[in-house]
């Protein structure tokens, strides 16, 4: 007897899980199909010219000017950077919308401490999209002022979407440290402060760019050049983070490049002496403290001597 009324109640468990499995499947596929996942894209992307991302940490403006993207109307913008968000706000779609009970209060934290996504065509605001994610940046939400939080993501891809919009004003400028047209350069300074024998000046002699007052190898001059073309900053310090490097900044730099061009524009970079164990070398562009990756400069830490024509 015993026997058979446990297998009476294994029968009765089993069908009550069957019956919970089709409930569950069932409403996983309503809820799914009732999702919009087109809720959050921009009508029209490929003509939005000019996105501002606001927050409580600051503002950045990435507009258009006609040939080239602009950060904050003052810096070129690595088109590397607005590819990767043209392509965010493309692929991302609406998963599903956060729970109930938690959709009033994330909705008040994203408007207050989220970022504000303003997208404009001509003028013309065509998009706002307010992005927020959890503590752990494993979820990024996305809401509108008709449209409560939703969960969103990339098929395919485990990101944390919200990232992009989250960055400083500096992450969307060019990283190349000499931004110029390098056919218009005239001359090149190089000094090493506590070395002045190291000192060297290279320019243009009988159509020759050569190092003065010594035999030039040009193949390692050449090489000098391409390592300075191909120089980029790891980050631009803001005056925060700046106040972290303050005792590479009183130093006296080791090296110092000044390139000047036909029109007798000159651009900058001074390097200090890294501190111990840092992982990087502290610079100056123009007045703007950066921070440099040590392995970058190999070929550009290069004195006088070691142009010379053996």
């Amino acid at each position: 007897m015993q026997q058979k009324k446990n297998i009476r109640l294994l029968i009765s468990l089993i069908v009550m899980l069957s019956i919970t499995a089709l409930l569950f499947i069932f409403s996983n596929t309503k809820s799914g199909s009732s999702v919009d996942k087109n809720l959050f894209q921009i009508e029209n992307l490929d003509k939005v010219d000019h996105v501002v991302l606001k927050s409580t940490k600051g503002k950045t403006d990435l507009k258009f000017n006609g040939t080239k993207w602009m950060v904050n109307e003052k810096y070129e913008a690595d088109r590397q950077m607005i590819t990767v968000l043209f392509a965010t706000l493309k692929q991302t779609i609406a998963k599903r919308p956060v729970a109930a009970h938690l959709q009033d209060s994330l909705q008040k934290e994203i408007s207050s401490n989220g970022t504000k996504i303003s997208c404009f065509e001509g003028g013309s605001l065509s998009k706002e999209i307010w992005a927020g994610g959890n503590a752990q940046k494993t979820e990024t939400y996305f809401q509108t002022k008709e449209v409560k939080p939703f969960v969103v993501t990339i098929p395919g891809y485990r990101i944390y979407v919200a990232s992009i919009f989250e960055l400083a004003s500096n992450d969307w400028r060019v990283k190349q440290v000499f931004n110029f047209n390098w056919q218009n350069i005239k001359s090149l300074e190089v000094s090493f402060p506590s070395d002045l024998q190291q000192n060297f000046k290279a320019s243009y002699k009988e159509k020759l760019f050569s190092i003065e007052g010594i035999t030039t190898d040009t193949t390692k001059l050449d090489q000098f050049m391409d390592a300075l073309i191909q120089l980029h900053w790891e980050r631009i310090l803001d005056s925060t983070e700046v106040k972290n490097y303050n005792n590479d900044l009183v130093q006296k730099p080791m090296m110092e490049i000044f390139i000047h061009d036909i029109a007798n524009r000159t651009y900058p970079l001074l390097l200090y002496p890294p501190a111990k164990e840092s992982r990087y070398i502290v610079g100056k562009i123009n007045e703007e403290a950066v921070l440099l990756n040590p392995l970058a400069l190999k070929e550009v830490f290069r004195k006088r001597e070691y142009f010379i024509s053996r």
